[in-house]
């Protein structure tokens, strides 16, 4: 069931060339240096198939886990990052700028998924419903999804 559709930003730093901008086609960072999760996380993953949709392998120079982590590398100029919407909700970062991406089309969906053919307890009930109010709640209150 999907919960979500994220848009996924590129975050730079303020002083960047690119700062004064509100979107960027992903080629245009192609020379880029990046700061990005480890190899092997879904996220990482995700953003690397981004960038070959965009025709190149980005130039990855820092590999972290932790989103604000991250922002604050991008803030001090080494480098710039993919960031997913929800993180930008901590307002970690708040020297950055986050620009759309206008091509290719960067976004993920997430979801819950149970097995159908097997019981779920009552508390995994509640847990589901829990979670779906929950993103329904970010959904209307910090997203404006057409």
């Amino acid at each position: 069931m999907p919960l979500l559709e994220e848009e996924i930003f590129l975050s730079v730093p303020s002083n960047h060339p690119f700062a004064d901008r509100d979107s960027i086609s992903l080629e245009e960072v192609k020379d880029e240096i990046f700061i990005n999760r480890f190899i092997g996380y879904e996220f990482r993953d995700l953003c690397d198939h981004f960038c070959s949709q965009a025709g190149f392998t980005a130039n990855t120079s820092i590999e972290l886990e932790e989103a604000g982590a991250i922002l604050r590398l991008v803030e001090l100029g080494a480098g710039i990052s993919f960031t997913p919407q929800l993180s930008l909700l901590n307002k970690w970062g708040p020297n950055t700028v986050q620009l759309r991406i206008s091509n290719p089309n960067c976004k993920r969906t997430i979801g819950i998924a149970w097995n159908k053919e097997h019981y779920l307890t009552k508390a995994a009930v509640e847990f589901r419903q829990f979670t779906v109010d929950f993103f329904r709640n970010i959904v209307s209150t910090y997203y404006h999804q057409t």
